[in-house]
């Protein structure tokens, strides 16, 4: 070697200490409280699609101002990619998101989320399991995967200073399969597949420090097995190899006590939903409260965040908490109850991230958006739906507890009386109760839907028993949309209609009926009516009855406003008997733009007699500028057939004559993407909702 290579390298190494950035134990104490922006950058493919707008100015001041000072932004990185390369575009936005981010003073987590599971459904070398079941794959294929997409995220950000931060992945081997294995019933988490962890961490290590620049001495966060705490001394036993030497990475576990803070589907044989927390308590309900040595509990807190501090902390690697949170149980408790619950979701919220600070940890908290039940959102950001102004803060208590663990200063409000006001206790009377579920559509140019959705537990997963399902209702819904009559050029139908769903088995498959064709012309607000529908008259007849998720109604519409008050939801019994399902004693799920509450029935109204939704089976084929229908006519009349694409305007129509039985009609479009068919023979009506390719 010559004189002068030697001195070349020579001459680099010391470059490279020189200008390197700050070690994780230097920048941790600036790190302060943390929070994500969840349900956005990692949505596959499309960052509204989830319901949040694209992080703006407005909402990430708000951020700022609110007391955090590190931000995680969850993306997706494979659904924007095209044979292994990133997106430029995407790049992009997502340089805005984190530019905005820093340029208030924050520090920004970038990480590499699930995206589809590519790599974090898949640690695991050779055979093994994901969602699909028994499956073979390459964990040197996924490295090399991970290595490609995180050399092209660390070229883009090369130059960023220390207030960007890396995280290899989020949740690693968090949807095993529940196959009996020896984690409490989950696919075991072994040191070897520890080893395949070990080698998605290393590659993103090896990709970032070959791009040079800042991204040499870049801090780079790595995960334990599913995040879990508990699994993270096998992190810490196998901790991988930084090629930039110790001190430039971070550990990152979660903290979701699954009873406190996500258990939704009902009390269990193995525990119950916890719905308040230690001293946070009714006083008379101690099998719902959260204390002693449960996990959530102060002592749990304390005993694992200080294992977490000696197992990395303590050797020189912080922590990052990279979500906690816990729901709220808007659709479970209301009145007094509902105020305790969340009281203690906020004395829960202080006294973790008071621990986590305690201990070397940085809490970030989990935030959704959205603000119905079982939302952790603290910022808002949907104004479309629920109004006020973007930053808004939802939930000043929560936040308030844990600005003072970081000696903040507290922020004026009340979200708790706001929030319990809106669900008040309702006193049973003779009637019973119902929910009134509100319906306001947001955009003007596109169908949108309202759901009310039942999650099923225990005994009433098991449709089988019955042959159909019943529904009480009464209500007015008009619209204003684009279509709303055949002078629009919309042909007769107007796009508000109403069908019922279920999700049954293990793979969730959908079934879905319709109750009412046109709610806008066929509801009555001054009397209720019940409507029948058997299982032949789903769209396909529903399999795996006796293990049903979830059963529920969308509303869809262009432009829709208007009110409907569900009395029940009933099981229909072969002697023609019925059975309760739901009956809305507590405000079920209300999604899309639905929103509602339970409210006092009063008995004195009237009540139709039961009618049955019209079979609806329509049998459609759909293929590139063509659609079909096979449908039965009860005799041989003129029909008609239409097509309406998402605005609710006619893009195909055909009039031609139906026989008796069996028949087939065709429409040709060149229209792409969501439509309406509709088949019409005198009063018998078949609709269905078509993807057109």
């Amino acid at each position: 070697m010559t004189r002068f290579g030697m001195f070349g390298i020579a001459f680099g190494l010391a470059a490279t200490a020189a200008f390197a950035l700050p070690k994780a134990t230097e920048i941790y104490p600036d790190m302060g409280l943390g929070y994500n922006i969840g349900n956005t950058m990692e949505v596959p493919k499309n960052p509204t699609d989830w319901g949040n707008p694209f992080p703006d100015a407005a909402y990430v001041k708000a951020i700022k101002d609110a007391g955090f000072n590190t931000v995680r932004i969850p993306c997706a990185w494979d659904s924007h990619a095209s044979n292994g390369t990133i997106n430029a575009g995407w790049l992009d936005s997502v340089k805005t998101v984190v530019d905005l981010v820093i340029n208030n003073g924050m520090y920004a987590i970038l990480n590499s989320h699930w995206d589809g599971g590519w790599l974090e459904d898949h640690v695991f070398d050779g055979k093994g399991f994901d969602k699909t079941g028994e499956v073979t794959v390459s964990a040197a294929d996924i490295a090399a995967k991970q290595g490609s997409y995180w050399k092209q995220i660390a070229t883009k950000f090369a130059e960023y200073d220390e207030h960007l931060i890396f995280a290899s992945a989020n949740e690693p081997g968090v949807n095993d399969p529940w196959n009996g294995g020896s984690d409490n019933g989950q696919w075991a988490f072994d040191e070897a597949r520890m080893q395949v962890l070990k080698s998605y961490h290393e590659a993103c290590l090896k990709a970032v420090r070959s791009t040079g620049g800042n991204n040499a001495t870049r801090i780079v966060v790595v995960q334990s097995p599913r995040t879990e705490i508990d699994k993270s001394p096998l992190l810490a036993s196998m901790y991988p190899t930084d090629p930039a030497g110790e001190g430039y990475t971070m550990a990152e576990v979660h903290f979701y006590p699954y009873q406190f803070s996500l258990m939704t589907s009902g009390d269990e044989d193995w525990g119950k939903m916890f719905y308040y927390w230690e001293d946070q308590t009714p006083g008379n309900d101690a099998a719902h409260t959260c204390s002693g040595s449960a996990l959530g509990s102060k002592k749990s807190i304390d005993e694992l965040f200080s294992g977490l501090k000696s197992r990395f902390y303590d050797k020189g690697i912080p922590v990052v908490i990279g979500e906690m949170g816990a729901v709220k149980r808007l659709g479970v408790l209301t009145g007094d109850n509902l105020k305790v619950h969340l009281k203690a979701r906020a004395a829960w919220y202080g006294y973790t991230v008071a621990a986590a600070k305690k201990n070397g940890l940085v809490p970030c908290v989990w935030d959704t958006g959205d603000e119905g039940d079982g939302n952790f959102t603290i910022i808002r950001r949907q104004v479309n739906k629920f109004g006020g102004n973007v930053g808004d803060i939802t939930d000043v208590e929560t936040l308030n507890a844990m600005r003072e663990a970081y000696g903040q200063a507290s922020l004026p409000g009340n979200s708790i009386d706001s929030i319990v006001t809106q669900n008040p206790d309702i006193p049973e009377t003779a009637a019973g109760k119902g929910v009134q579920v509100t319906y306001q559509t947001v955009t003007s140019d596109s169908s949108e839907v309202g759901t009310l959705r039942i999650n099923l537990q225990g005994a009433k997963k098991d449709l089988s028993k019955y042959v159909g399902i019943e529904v009480r209702l009464k209500g007015e819904v008009a619209t204003a949309g684009p279509c709303t009559g055949a002078s629009d050029g919309c042909g007769e139908y107007g796009w508000t209609s109403m069908d019922l769903f279920m999700m049954t088995g293990e793979s969730w498959a959908w079934f879905d009926a319709s109750v009412v064709e046109q709610a806008d012309k066929d509801l009555d607000a001054s009397a209720f009516q019940t409507i029948q529908v058997k299982w032949e008259d789903f769209r396909k007849e529903p399999t795996d009855l006796n293990s049903a998720n979830a059963i529920g109604l969308n509303l869809y519409g262009t432009q829709v406003t208007g009110t409907i008050t569900f009395d029940y939801i009933k099981g229909i019994k072969a002697d023609g008997s019925t059975e309760i399902i739901d009956d809305f004693d507590k405000k079920p799920q209300l999604e899309g733009t639905a929103s509602g509450k339970v409210v006092a029935l009063n008995g004195t109204e009237a009540i139709k007699t039961a009618t049955v939704a019209a079979a609806s089976k329509m049998l459609v084929n759909v293929q590139p500028g063509m659609v079909s229908a096979n449908f039965v006519a009860a005799q041989t009349a003129p029909a008609k057939a239409t097509l309406l694409n998402s605005l609710g305007q006619v893009i195909a129509q055909q009039n031609f004559t139906a026989n008796k039985g069996m028949n087939t009609v065709e429409l040709s479009s060149n229209y792409r993407g969501p439509a309406m068919l509709m088949v019409r023979q005198g009063s018998q009506r078949y609709m269905q909702k078509v993807i057109l390719k």
